[in-house]
């Protein structure tokens, strides 16, 4: 079945005491590196290949899916860079690798409700199956909002080149989503876009109604990997982390510069500069590649040298030691 029952374990707020008590665990921020201190139950392990990840985490996960753990928990220090959070609430999910082959599988990665995204950490991220049944709680940081994995597990269920899918409610993708016009081929990163196909899925309301995943799906289709729900936010997708972050990155830019644009000019588009028809088509006959991230001289990759780049940024921000631990 596509689309299982997550109605079991929707969150209250009573729900969450038992994952806050007064206990030894608590996140202290300190300085500008943001120190995070997990007490002795939480795991502790190191940062990720890149930096040495500690044996503790692979040991408990396994080399797979302990990497994507850490590129997860980076993704979320990411989105509270660039304000694509939004409390304690949105989700950025993984599956797991090879999960698919476990019974009750495949399994994916999500943050516990209650943490900002700021605090996770790859040891403190909850798997789930498709269904939202906790498999591994992680450090017992928080619970499943499973109302936030209705969106998520649209895709993951369809989608299955698609196994990062993040969503986040950014102030200026959001406005765009509001209008009628929707996003306009203003600038590059649009364009880019654009060739992509991006798609759009009509307003339901909180996206939290279990019989609109189908409903999602279908707008997102068979092959686009960015979907605007309208009156609501971004979602993008990848086969990677490295993919749905450029994704989001340029919808989220392209909406910036459209706000912007508009706000300059009154919302008068009669006042824009939009490119006519020859000219995008021109514009986008010279995006060869397939896929975003993938050049056809096969040189280098533009997501990887993207989220690279943003994880070092990260990295020196936060200290890898708090991230990938």
């Amino acid at each position: 079945q596509a689309f299982p029952n997550l109605t079991a374990g929707i969150v209250s707020r009573s729900d969450l005491s038992p994952f806050f008590p007064l206990t030894p665990c608590t996140s202290i921020m300190a300085s500008n590196n943001r120190v995070q201190t997990l007490a002795a139950h939480v795991l502790q392990a190191g940062p990720s290949k890149s930096s040495g990840a500690s044996e503790i985490g692979r040991q408990r996960y396994g080399d797979a899916e302990w990497e994507i753990r850490c590129k997860l928990a980076m993704a979320y220090r990411v989105s509270n860079h660039y304000g694509w959070d939004e409390l304690v609430f949105n989700h950025i999910t993984a599956k797991v690798p090879g999960s698919e082959k476990l019974k009750g599988g495949p399994h994916f990665l999500i943050n516990p409700f209650g943490l900002r995204f700021d605090e996770i950490t790859a040891s403190c991220l909850l798997k789930v199956d498709i269904d939202g049944n906790v498999v591994d709680s992680g450090t017992n940081m928080g619970p499943l909002l499973k109302q936030g994995f209705v969106v998520h597990s649209s895709v993951h269920a369809v989608r299955k080149d698609c196994h990062v899918v993040w969503h986040n409610h950014h102030f200026d993708t959001t406005a765009c989503s509001i209008t009628k016009f929707g996003l306009l081929p203003l600038s590059q990163e649009a364009i880019v876009l654009l060739r992509q196909d991006v798609k759009y899925h009509p307003f339901e309301g909180s996206a939290t109604d279990l019989g609109e995943r189908e409903r999602i799906a279908k707008s997102l289709g068979p092959t686009s990997k960015v979907l605007i729900l309208l009156n609501h936010g971004p979602v993008t997708a990848g086969a990677t982390v490295e993919e749905a972050f450029l994704y989001m990155y340029l919808v989220t830019l392209a909406s910036t510069w459209q706000a912007r644009a508009l706000a300059a000019v009154g919302g008068d588009l009669s006042k824009m500069n939009i490119p006519d028809d020859e000219l995008l088509k021109a514009a986008s006959e010279r995006l060869k590649f397939e896929d975003l991230g993938k050049d056809s001289s096969a040189t280098y990759n533009e997501a990887e040298a993207a989220w690279n780049g943003i994880a070092r940024l990260m990295e020196s921000k936060f200290g890898a030691e708090n991230i990938y631990c």
